[in-house]
């Protein structure tokens, strides 16, 4: 297994591929399969449904939707918060997204999402390299125990990022 394996298995929804028109919402379900079905664990899992969606609606995630179609700004909207859900609540997920649905004419929702299509290359850029040194570290014994000690390292990476957004949301309040 190489780092660059498992980047190869991250989905995103650039703004290239968003529609010129707006979606009902089983057009925007089959354009997330599409975009994110390489992160599917297996072929069991959802990437997105109509009762996610109608929650995310009722939990105000995104301002509302009109005649029963989905704007580009929606599409941009519901990738973030496809992508944040894994490890945040849908409270946090509420509180991040507040600045984007509260903004004022002079933001732009494409702007910030251009800037985060380019902070996930970044991202991923860093995630290479990080993973790299510590599967060289870890696995260069190739044994059930070292493939433990990398699996428990990894999810205290992942558990730090994760405190690290819960402090900037709580910090943000």
């Amino acid at each position: 297994m190489k780092p660059t394996d498992i980047v190869q298995t991250e989905g995103t929804l650039p703004k290239q591929v968003l529609p010129t028109i707006d979606l009902y919402m089983d057009q925007v379900i089959q354009l997330f399969e599409q975009h994110y079905e390489k992160m599917k664990r297996d072929e069991t899992e959802t990437i997105l449904t109509k009762t996610m969606i109608n929650n995310y609606a009722k939990g105000k995630l995104f301002h509302p939707v009109k005649n029963k179609k989905y704007t580009n700004e929606h599409l941009m909207l519901l990738s973030l918060i496809y992508e944040m859900k894994g490890s945040l609540s849908i409270n946090d997920i509420k509180e991040t997204l507040r600045p984007l649905n509260e903004s004022d004419e002079g933001f732009s929702l494409e702007d910030f999402y251009d800037a985060y299509q380019v902070q996930k290359v970044e991202n991923m850029q860093a995630f290479e390299t990080q993973a790299e040194t510590m599967l060289d570290n870890v696995l260069s014994k190739d044994s059930d125990i070292q493939r433990a000690l990398a699996i428990a390292s990894a999810v205290h990476m992942s558990h730090l990022y994760q405190r690290l957004a819960e402090r900037l949301i709580d910090e943000g309040k």
